[in-house]
């Protein structure tokens, strides 16, 4: 018989730009394999999607491999928002699965004037397909018959349960996630759902953490969770651990802050905040931009490697860098002018990348009102720059980094032990001992008003 420190659970991690599947003790969450690749687009219906498939095949191969050696005892999957997949009336995959950066805004004007107000959905209006009410409308305007013969709307974690099961479910944190589906104040499917007649096209809702099928691999009987969307799995990490009250800054791609004690009546959709809903069911306060985008767009617009130390040696504030690199987020998308900074050597650059991404964080900190300790998580907690520049902004709060840096991936393992208890390991951010940096953030705040870089009127 096998024994319990032999059996490993799985979490496919699936972000906009890479895929993550780890395999994990079941006893101690301890990564023993794990395995990577990026999300690739294919032309479905004249439409650009992801190639959802190709992940679940990726996945089930590596899963079929590692079970050769362990046992494998439960699975969950994690992925980005706003993407779904169509299932027909047969069970045969329409459509799976769509790309929010696709132009589905083609009919905003007409979509607006259906879609819930602000007040129900906490959603604001955005750009592509970030909003899956948009993507539903472009479909239903310019293909009513794929909407017709579409039994389930399957948001992305459920469609790989789905086809790993072949069991159809819905998720309450994935749908709550700026899709103008869900009403707040009732708690139920919004106002736009029913107009379009969808409310029978979305399956069962089941908890994040609910075994709702089994997959049977060789020796192993694995039990699928129903999933969740991949920032609230981050969330629930910190939620279920020994920090009560908490900001929370999570960065891949997209950085989106949540602010638990924020308050609703605060949120300004003008400035992509919104309201996240936890696996609870418990609206979050939300801020985000894509920061990730944004940081790889510079690096690679100045040619920065890897071995670039970031250098202060210069008289910066005649060169910050203004937002923004990246569709999403409170400001407008726009194209750097590297001939502006030729006279900057690349450490030089390097620190004023930095310095910018910190600035948009802490403008983001002071518009969701954020005073109580702040957790950052994820690939910023490798770069010591930017933290010691926000945490030398953030000068009476805590600043923390989690040190085990798989924020997602290790927030989903909760969802095998919904009630397990996490003692977090943070290193506390130190501050730098220089008091211009708040002058300047001043500086650079001011300008973003002067210069109307604010992709929506405040």
């Amino acid at each position: 018989m096998m024994s319990a420190s032999k059996k490993l659970n799985i979490v496919l991690d699936i972000g906009k730009t890479n895929v993550k599947l780890t395999f994990v003790n079941s006893l101690t969450n301890q990564t023993v394999h794990s395995f990577r690749t990026k999300q690739k687009n294919v032309i479905r219906l004249s439409i650009k999607i992801l190639d959802s498939n190709s992940i679940y095949e990726w996945a089930h191969k590596h899963i079929e491999l590692i079970e050769k050696k362990y046992v494998l005892d439960k699975f969950v999957c994690t992925a980005h928002g706003t993407s779904i997949a169509l299932i027909g009336h047969d069970n045969q995959e329409l459509l799976a699965c769509t790309d929010y950066e696709y132009k589905f805004d083609k009919f905003v004007d007409k979509y607006k004037e259906i879609a819930p107000k602000f007040s129900e959905g906490f959603t604001p209006f955005l750009e592509n397909g970030l909003n899956i009410g948009q993507q539903l409308f472009y479909l239903y305007k310019k293909n009513p018959k794929l909407i017709r013969n579409t039994k389930y709307i399957l948001s992305y974690p459920q469609y790989i349960v789905w086809k790993l099961s072949g069991i159809f479910s819905s998720e309450i944190s994935y749908l709550g996630c700026h899709t103008h589906l869900w009403d707040f104040r009732k708690n139920k499917l919004s106002s736009f759902v029913k107009k379009l007649k969808l409310e029978n096209k979305f399956p069962p809702m089941k908890k994040a953490w609910e075994v709702i099928g089994q997959k049977k691999i060789a020796n192993s009987n694995l039990q699928i969770a129903n999933g969740v969307h991949d920032s609230n799995a981050s969330y629930l990490y910190f939620k279920n651990s020994d920090i009560r009250n908490f900001t929370l800054v999570t960065t891949g791609t997209w950085y989106i802050i949540f602010n638990q004690k924020a308050s609703l009546k605060h949120l300004n959709p003008n400035l992509d905040m919104l309201a996240n809903i936890d696996v609870f069911g418990k609206p979050v306060p939300t801020i985000r931009f894509m920061g990730g985008r944004e940081y790889d767009y510079l690096i690679k617009k100045f040619k920065i490697t890897t071995n670039t130390k970031a250098l202060k040696n210069f008289d910066y504030k005649d060169y910050l860098i203004y937002p923004s690199y990246a569709s999403g987020g409170a400001f407008a998308n726009k194209k750097i002018n590297i001939n502006l900074f030729k006279k900057l050597n690349r450490g030089q650059i390097y620190y004023l990348i930095c310095l910018y991404i910190a600035f948009v964080i802490n403008f983001c900190l002071n518009t969701i009102k954020s005073s109580n300790t702040i957790i950052l998580d994820g690939p910023i907690t490798k770069n010591i720059t930017i933290m010691k520049i926000l945490s030398s902004l953030r000068e009476k709060q805590l600043v923390l980094k989690n040190k085990k840096e798989i924020g997602t991936t290790l927030g989903a393992t909760n969802l095998f032990n919904i009630n397990k208890k996490n003692k977090l390991q943070t290193v506390t951010i130190s501050k730098y001992q220089n008091k211009s940096l708040k002058s300047l953030y001043q500086l650079w705040e001011k300008n973003l008003y002067r210069k109307e870089l604010f992709s929506h009127s405040k």
